[in-house]
């Protein structure tokens, strides 16, 4: 591909590491991107960021910025709403769509709203203190955190499965996991378990790429079976041509309602009964070698230089 037409004249500032927990894997995409800037003759400007104080002081002589930042400061809106700021363009979604989807109570509500199928939750505000709330969004009566269910854990705003704990009956408690969810965030979401295998939707402008099915090592889809290359299988999911039509069009459906566009990735569980159930948005999906973006590109036979060089396009019309 051709980066030649729009990118030729541009000032690209490549942003990566961040001060999120995720900082190492930013580190990671942010390397790739650069081989793929490399290899695509594109100039350009590296700049990691430490700390939120050197992301203000970014300079506004930029045109486009390509966003490798994970977590807090990444996907929260921080940066987006910095760079808007300054006028520079950037790949991704905007710092509002941004702030919504890091959000996982936030967009479980926009998604109950317009009847989008996601797993009943229980979200908790300003956990251990005497402020806490907690508000059920429950379908039915059932009490999800009951000790006969199995129920998942997680700070509202976090990635790569920080924090996040599945409590089963008899082995684990709620307190346990909120204090380990509380490490991250004050916002705590508390969802039930849906059983099932684990596919994601990545979206590369108006397509709707082939879901991946996740087959962690592990329990579930970890930190460490996300980046550690333990054993997880990554595999071209395979669904009748009814299901994928139905996968896809939930997918655009919950990334765009909560204002996302030009790329990204929508993670579902895909229930025992085959009916799939939207888990969250990634607005800045991972770029290391073990990430599902570039895979789920090469089925459209897109390279990874030639998928990073798409996500610069389209952050240029």
């Amino acid at each position: 591909m051709d980066s030649f037409p729009l990118l030729k004249d541009k000032r690209i500032l490549l942003l990566s590491g961040g001060w999120s927990a995720e900082r190492e894997i930013s580190l990671r995409s942010g390397r790739a991107v650069e081989g793929a800037f490399n290899r695509s003759g594109l100039t350009f400007s590296h700049l990691d960021l430490k700390s939120p104080e050197e992301a203000l002081d970014i300079s506004n002589e930029f045109d486009v910025a390509f966003i490798a930042l994970h977590g807090r400061g990444g996907e929260d809106g921080f940066i987006q709403e910095i760079l808007e700021s300054k006028g520079i363009r950037f790949t991704g979604s905007n710092s509002e769509a941004c702030k919504t989807s890091m959000n996982k109570i936030e967009s479980k509500k926009v998604w109950r709203e317009l009847l989008l199928p996601t797993p009943d939750f229980v979200e908790i505000l300003n956990a251990g203190s005497s402020d806490m709330k907690l508000t059920p969004h429950l379908s039915g009566e059932d009490d999800i955190t009951a000790l006969d269910k199995t129920f998942v854990v997680k700070p509202a705003n976090e990635g790569s499965s920080y924090g996040i704990t599945i409590v089963k009956p008899g082995k684990g408690s709620l307190e346990n996991a909120m204090l380990e969810a509380l490490k991250y965030d004050t916002s705590i979401l508390v969802e039930a378990f849906v059983p099932g295998r684990e596919l994601t939707v990545s979206i590369l402008g108006s397509e709707v790429l082939h879901p991946i099915h996740i087959k962690p090592a592990g329990a579930f889809y970890d930190f460490d079976s996300k980046y550690a290359n333990l054993g997880t299988e990554y595999i071209k999911a395979e669904l009748s041509p009814a299901k994928l039509e139905e996968i896809k069009a939930y997918a655009w459906h919950a990334f765009t309602s909560l204002g996302c566009e030009n790329w990204g990735r929508v993670d579902f569980i895909e229930d025992e009964q085959g009916n799939f159930q939207i888990i969250e948005v990634n607005t800045v999906p991972g770029l290391t070698e073990t990430s599902l973006f570039p895979k789920a590109a090469s089925y459209l036979g897109l390279s990874f230089d030639e998928a990073i060089m798409e996500v610069m396009h389209l952050s240029c019309k």
